[in-house]
């Protein structure tokens, strides 16, 4: 018996002398390298490569986990939480939309609606702000928010009416736009969209009646709306017009009209959107895409006008934190790592290694300077 206790004794201390080991591990002997030839150079921690050769990381010691960043732009280790990105780095940032029409006469389209923002502007001397920024809606105070959006704020034309759609159009025909809006980073840019801004209606008499009576006012229907930004190297991000925080203002939960019915109104009628055709309210269904639409109303009934207004554009959000490639997992033990770089640049390529369990972790990067040459 005496023997069978020592023996688990001694089972049971090689154990924990094996845990213990475990949990004091480092990462003192993990060390990337790197296979030379002919087009790749490796000297202290500089690779020199040519353009469009694959590079063998040879990957040394047991890390559990290793992640690769290449340092080309969206893969650079120093970004990997960042939110937003540079003005140094943008290239190009332009706002991108279509619209197409649909019912109604010509005439129904003069001064149909428009699409406005505002930008804060500055004095490049004295830097005092010349034209202050749309201070936003409350959401909350639907009167207050009315008389700034229409009486407190003056809007500037972004696209002139004249180049707006004046007759009714299919999407494959749709109205393209595509503005520069660079220069308005970080000035606090505001888009507006007005339905109707004039508050007209056009009336024609009916010829069975003698009486007049409205005509039919056309539906808009946006298509695309997205920012499309070129930065270095040449990598381009699109953010859709969901990302703008595009708010209904909806000026017809005013009035009661006798053409909509209860169950087809949002519950927030003076904020809300519908998913179906309500005249006079915004549809959004489609905004994940930026596509968005609004109603005009039938013939004989009263026209409608509404407002939809974003929140600031940041035109520096980064969709996503720069990423890695995972080159090794717990369950793998890979020797090597090959990575090809296409263009001619200098880059910081990065190994970020781990080993991790339930009482112990550490961690170890490496960083290899990159030039990629012809």
């Amino acid at each position: 018996m005496k023997k069978y206790k020592l023996l688990i004794l001694s089972i049971g201390m090689l154990w924990l002398i094996s845990c213990d080991n475990r949990l004091e591990q480092d990462l003192s002997d993990a060390h990337i390298g790197v296979a030379v030839n002919e087009n790749v150079k490796y000297e202290g921690n500089i690779l020199t490569v040519k353009k469009g050769t694959p590079v063998e990381f040879l990957l040394q010691g047991n890390p559990d986990y290793i992640t690769f960043f290449s340092g080309e732009i969206g893969h650079q280790y120093i970004y990997r939480d960042r939110k937003e990105y540079s003005a140094e780095d943008i290239v190009s940032s332009e706002l991108k939309f279509s619209v197409w029409t649909q019912y109604g006469e010509s005439i129904a389209y003069e001064d149909l609606f428009d699409v406005l923002y505002l930008a804060e502007e500055r004095n490049d001397e004295t830097n005092e702000i010349v034209t202050p920024a749309f201070p936003g809606m409350s959401k909350t105070d639907f009167e207050a928010d009315s008389l700034l959006v229409e009486k407190q704020t003056s809007w500037k034309t972004l696209v002139e009416r004249a180049k707006l759609p004046n007759k009714p159009v299919s999407a494959a025909n749709a109205y393209p736009y595509t503005i520069p809006i660079k220069q308005y980073i970080d000035k606090k840019l505001t888009l507006a969209i007005a339905y109707n801004k004039d508050k007209k209606e056009i009336k024609k008499e009916n010829t069975e009646t003698g009486k007049p009576e409205t005509i039919v006012q056309p539906t808009v229907n946006f298509q695309g709306m997205r920012i499309e930004t070129t930065w270095k190297n040449g990598r381009t991000t699109t953010s859709y017009a969901s990302a703008f925080g595009l708010t209904p203002l909806n000026m017809k939960n005013k009035t009661k009209f006798k053409d909509q019915s209860e169950y087809s109104m949002p519950k927030d009628l003076e904020y809300g959107s519908v998913t179906e055709g309500v005249a006079g309210m915004w549809n959004l269904v489609n905004i994940g895409t930026g596509g968005f639409t609004i109603r005009g109303a039938a013939k004989t009934f009263n026209w409608k006008y509404s407002w939809l207004v974003s929140d600031y554009l940041n035109l520096l959000e980064c969709p996503e934190p720069d990423k890695g490639v995972w080159v090794k997992e717990m369950s793998q033990n890979p020797d090597s790592y090959t990575y090809t770089y296409n263009q001619v640049g200098t880059y910081t390529a990065t190994f970020l290694m781990n080993n991790v369990n339930y009482d112990y972790a550490d961690t170890k990067t490496q960083e290899i300077i990159v030039n990629v040459i012809e």
